[in-house]
């Protein structure tokens, strides 16, 4: 089973500690392709209020009691129980996959240190939010929740906007599951640039991930907020 990923080094002291969390990326099948849920979190909560979102939450020290909250174990079991709170799903930890971690860019004041999980659900199972922290939810393939995000009709974070943008690129939930396990999962340790109107999050072979300056040639691997949402760029290098 995958171990708990070490952080890179933070360039700040001062940085908020990142709590752990486990998120599900639920699938089930859908005219011969797949959709993702996602849920719509309360307009009032402090952190992404008013954002579509993937099952998931904090874990608890009585989700895995003697283990570590950072490991493997302890996510999948969180992620389980976040969900049955949040949708009313019932799910089998031991069939998770590992796809993905990330932590919040240290200039935030809320922090986590995240698991991504992929799941699998039968198409006919019925999802009651618990209406409180969740309040909607919507059934919809990786492109189509893109297509909304592009429309404006859908506000999501740069985890879920990245994880989506891969999924839009399978077929199938066969071909999701088999992606994951073809790969170690990727540790993300993002950092938030605000450049004027605009926010740029970069990831860590990114030329400004270090220095900040977004106009040097070199590698590119960020996402921007622009006029259609966030915007990935990821290439080689570039003459900025």
């Amino acid at each position: 089973m995958p171990e708990p990923l070490n952080a890179p080094s933070s360039d700040s002291a001062a940085s908020v500690p990142a709590d752990p969390a486990a998120t599900i990326i639920l699938l089930r099948p859908a005219r011969q392709q797949f959709e993702v849920l996602l849920l719509l979190r309360a307009q009032a909560l402090k952190f992404a209020g008013g954002s579509w979102v993937f099952p998931g939450g904090r874990i608890e020290p009585d989700d895995a009691p003697g283990m570590l909250l950072e490991s493997w174990d302890a996510a999948r079991i969180g992620a389980a129980r976040e969900c049955q709170e949040e949708a009313g799903l019932t799910l089998d930890p031991d069939s998770f996959l590992p796809y993905s971690q990330w932590t919040t860019p240290e200039l935030e004041r809320r922090r986590f240190s995240t698991w991504f999980l992929i799941g699998c659900l039968d198409e006919d199972a019925e999802v009651i939010v618990d209406d409180g922290e969740i309040v909607d939810y919507q059934w919809l393939t990786p492109s189509a929740a893109l297509q909304k995000h592009r429309q404006q009709q859908l506000s999501i974070m740069p985890p879920a906007y990245l994880t989506l943008l891969e999924l839009s690129r399978l077929d199938s939930i066969e071909q999701a599951r088999a992606f994951a396990q073809s790969r170690e999962p990727i540790f993300y340790l993002p950092k938030m640039i605000k450049n004027d109107k605009e926010v740029s999050i970069l990831y860590a072979d990114d030329v400004a991930y270090h220095n900040g300056d977004l106009q040097q040639p070199g590698i590119r691997n960020r996402v921007t907020k622009g006029a259609q949402g966030w915007e990935y760029t990821h290439c080689p290098a570039s003459s900025g």
